[in-house]
């Protein structure tokens, strides 16, 4: 059961709904959890987006795998796992799925 459930706030959200009010949470987190202040520009451009996440998570993988890192094959399983979760989430479409996928598959040749 969750401990969740049964929070006013949360009755009648779907699990699609949850999954993004999380995503908001660390969104909200990343920014630095503080008051977001709406007059500042710079505050207002959304720099965590799940096309940025998942390009950020191949380029890290890439980077190992250039270095001869002994993460590499650690780098890209992770990779794969977020552009797995991101696309299934409906947070990435499919077309960066493939692109960011297709790099590290070529990363192997």
């Amino acid at each position: 059961m969750n401990l969740y459930a049964e929070h006013p706030a949360l009755q009648g959200l779907s699990t699609e709904q949850l999954a993004e009010l999380a995503l908001y949470g660390l969104r909200y987190r990343a920014l630095g959890a503080a008051d977001v202040d709406f007059s500042d520009p710079s505050r207002l451009d959304v720099y965590w987006t799940g096309e940025r996440l998942a390009k950020k998570a191949v380029k890290d993988a890439l980077k190992a795998a250039r270095a001869r890192s002994a993460l590499a094959e650690h780098r890209s399983s992770e990779a794969g796992g977020v552009l797995q979760t991101l696309c299934n989430c409906g947070v990435i479409d499919q077309k960066t799925y493939m692109a960011q996928h297709q790099l590290l598959l070529d990363r192997h040749r």
